[in-house]
């Protein structure tokens, strides 16, 4: 017999007991498609522009959110996988207006929505008013209540599972802070702050205190699982008009295909490659960048004309090639055939 007889068997038999079990993440940790458009919108405004101190702080700003909340999935990877469902970044439409949740935790005796944060220095919430101040090298700032934000998703998480006929669970809320640094300070008899804050570290000790005080099921699995596809099915991801919120056009913007390696817009197209005319360095999959900037910034769809123009090739045979070497979902035939971004494309970009 084989050695690895043995092992297949039992691969067989875990396979098994793998495909009955709850997956942890119902949806995955993934930038947001406004994240994508700042950095697009970044890179493709001239730094001389009136605009691009505020683009690039709302990008920096952003980008530190998003990677908090991407840190706070080492902490989440240590519940019960057969127990909890985890939703990263759900948005829900309640009566005209759309509300999201950063992380939404979800089993069958209770419901959990972080309202997660990375800010530095110190976090001094106010007892009287349920203000909250940042203390940062020497600056003091006041912020918005994370916590009265959290409390407020809840509510209307309340609401929203009424509206869908679920029967009624217990839905808690944290302000969860990724910055392992910051010191957060409330006044002692803040019951409020002091029951419904953490640091990251203390993640897992407040989800266990939930645990130990919800012990009876409310949904059955059928429920769960009902809810849990309710939920993907009536998520909606924002999709903001950034040229519109900052007042910019698309004309100026930078044309063109940047060089991967000097950054400069000085890239053009020879045979089956793109040559930088400022460090001479060469590539064949430069234009994906400026084709995906323009989806993101300009509008939902390109043609084959407007590629030419983006690109600056005039060759149409050459641009359908690049097209279609994206494989970009597309409609139409012929001249007529327009290209589109998948959003699952955008979320399997890279990270910054």
């Amino acid at each position: 017999m084989s050695i690895f007889e043995g092992f297949s068997i039992q691969k067989e038999e875990v396979c098994k007991k793998l495909k009955g079990m709850m997956r942890l993440y119902a949806k995955e940790f993934s930038f947001s498609k406004r994240y994508h458009k700042l950095r697009a919108l970044k890179n493709r405004l001239p730094d001389t522009h009136t605009q691009w101190p505020k683009v690039a702080l709302e990008c920096s700003n952003e980008e530190a959110g998003q990677l908090g909340e991407k840190s706070i999935g080492f902490h989440l990877d240590m519940l019960s996988n057969s127990k909890y469902y985890i939703f990263h970044y759900l948005r829900l439409q309640h009566g005209k207006y759309y509300f999201q949740m950063d992380y939404f935790i979800l089993c069958a005796s209770f419901a959990l929505i972080l309202e997660v944060k990375n800010m530095g220095g110190e976090l001094r919430f106010d007892g009287d008013f349920n203000q909250m101040t940042q203390i940062k090298r020497s600056t003091k700032k006041r912020r918005k209540n994370p916590v009265l934000q959290a409390r407020l998703q809840a509510k209307k998480l309340k609401c929203w599972l009424e509206e869908q006929n679920f029967p009624e669970i217990p839905i808690h809320y944290l302000f969860v802070n990724s910055n392992e640094d910051t010191e957060i300070i409330s006044d002692g008899e803040n019951e409020l702050v002091n029951r419904n804050s953490c640091n990251s570290e203390g993640l897992i000790d407040k989800i266990e205190q939930i645990e130990k005080y919800y012990t009876t099921d409310i949904l059955d699995t059928k429920e769960l699982k009902k809810l849990k596809k309710l939920l993907l099915e009536k998520h909606t991801p924002e999709n903001p008009d950034i040229l519109q919120e900052f007042g910019i056009s698309p004309k100026e913007l930078i044309p063109g295909v940047q060089c991967p390696n000097c950054k400069a817009f000085s890239m053009k197209y020879k045979s089956t490659a793109w040559y930088c005319s400022k460090c001479a360095h060469k590539s064949k999959t430069a234009f994906i960048q400026a084709i995906n900037d323009y989806l993101l910034l300009v509008k939902l769809s390109i043609t084959n004309l407007e590629c030419r123009e983006l690109l600056d090739i005039p060759s149409r045979k050459v641009v359908h090639r690049l097209l279609n070497s994206m494989e970009l979902a597309y409609s139409g035939t012929n001249k007529g055939r327009i290209y589109y971004q998948s959003s699952s494309d955008i979320q399997n970009w890279p990270a910054p």
